[in-house]
């Protein structure tokens, strides 16, 4: 593994499924909790999937129409299945490591807005809102953070994973990216909570 400036070059195996049509593809797809990220016309919502009973949970029940989505991100450690809006419709592909052939990914580690939070800020039901003090916030589906504004280690930050492929000049480009978790103060974010991360 190859590691610069926060970015981490390795080789893991990884395979690719398209098309994948619209939201009741995630059940087919998606068999363990998992985190969400919908990004709607109006707003961002951060939440979790639960597997069992097929739905999601946002902060407040904020509910989830499809007519206002323009993409959703569904993922674990290990997959993720991505929709976007397509015409009236949606396209969309499912990604999964540990699977399939051998790919250069590059790892990166994209820190969100949010270095301040007050005890307040746990709003029940496992979520937590951090926030800039120029007005910027998120509601996470977590707590327990540790946020501090320019302390080294102490941001909230998701963990992006990059696919590489080369052309026949020998050029690498991204094909593809994904989200793998959230991180804070070096440990993992799950919807079970906080774990160190080893």
């Amino acid at each position: 593994m190859l590691e610069s400036n926060g970015l981490k070059l390795h080789k893991i195996k990884s395979s690719e499924a398209i098309p994948v049509k619209n939201l009741d593809d995630i059940q087919t797809y998606i068999k363990t909790d998992s985190l969400i990220v919908a990004y709607l016309d109006y707003t961002v919502l951060v939440g979790r999937y639960r597997s069992g009973n097929k739905n999601f949970e946002f902060y407040n029940n904020h509910p989830l129409n499809p007519k206002y989505i323009q993409r959703i991100r569904i993922f674990n450690k290990n997959e993720e299945l991505l929709l976007w809006r397509s015409g009236s419709g949606f396209k969309g592909r499912y990604r999964k490591d540990e699977d399939g052939d051998e790919i250069d990914v590059v790892d990166a580690e994209q820190v969100l807005f949010g270095t301040d939070k007050t005890d307040k800020e746990d709003l029940g039901n496992g979520f937590t809102r951090i926030f800039e003090k120029r007005g910027t916030e998120i509601i996470l589906p977590f707590t327990g953070l540790d946020v501090k504004d320019k302390t080294e280690g102490k941001r909230v930050f998701i963990q992006i994973r990059n696919y590489i492929n080369y052309n026949k000049a020998s050029q690498a480009t991204y094909i593809d990216c994904r989200f793998v978790g959230f991180y804070n103060g070096g440990k993992e974010l799950t919807q079970g909570g906080i774990k160190d991360v080893k």
